[in-house]
């Protein structure tokens, strides 16, 4: 969980504010994770705890949260950087990502998958900044997956460059995930309510 609210995180600059934070809950659901939890993890590892972000975080759940960024334009500390390295390390000898797993949900389990072998292109990519590219679009393809709302033309049009930059490594693990989204643009329209 720290290293999907620190890699998102980290992919966020000149955005140290409470809409992120709302962002990564609402990403966070769609892997599982509860806003008490990714709060949690947030408080623990915030400037005033461990010192791996730049901000402080007041969190009350009754009350809601309070973000102390003192004009910071990163998220992550020079202690942030190497533990998300640490982390990142760690997932590297993995051999796919690990979405959690909910056996009532067969269909978002079919997505994983998919999502896994799209991930695992991220060995083979030469730079950092491509690596977390491409987690943040495979987070927002796991969300379009798992969600019921309409499809917008151009939902994905922020991550245009770096498709058209690694295309012939993504095409081919992206090819069961256009069809899905392909599948639902184009046949269904029973959520256009």
């Amino acid at each position: 969980m720290r290293e999907f609210i620190l890699s998102f995180l980290d992919t966020q600059p000149n955005h140290v504010d409470l809409k992120t934070v709302q962002k990564l809950i609402d990403y966070g659901k769609n892997n599982k994770y509860t806003a008490p939890m990714l709060l949690t993890q947030l408080n623990q590892m915030d400037d005033a705890h461990e010192k791996v972000l730049t901000v402080t975080f007041d969190v009350d759940f009754i009350d809601g949260v309070k973000l102390f960024n003192n004009h910071a334009t990163k998220w992550l500390t020079d202690k942030g950087k190497a533990y998300i390295q640490e982390l990142k390390r760690a997932q590297n000898k993995a051999e796919t990502i690990d979405f959690p797993k909910d056996d009532t949900q067969t269909e978002s389990t079919e997505f994983d998958g998919y999502l896994s072998q799209l991930m695992s292109v991220g060995k083979s990519m030469k730079s950092q900044s491509e690596r977390l590219t491409l987690q943040e679009f495979a987070l927002e393809l796991r969300h379009l997956l798992t969600d019921t709302k309409k499809l917008d033309k151009g939902a994905l049009n922020k991550f245009k460059p770096f498709v058209d930059r690694n295309w012939n490594e993504l095409s081919t693990p992206m090819t069961p995930i256009l069809v899905e989204l392909s599948r639902r643009f184009l046949i269904e329209n029973s959520y256009d309510d």
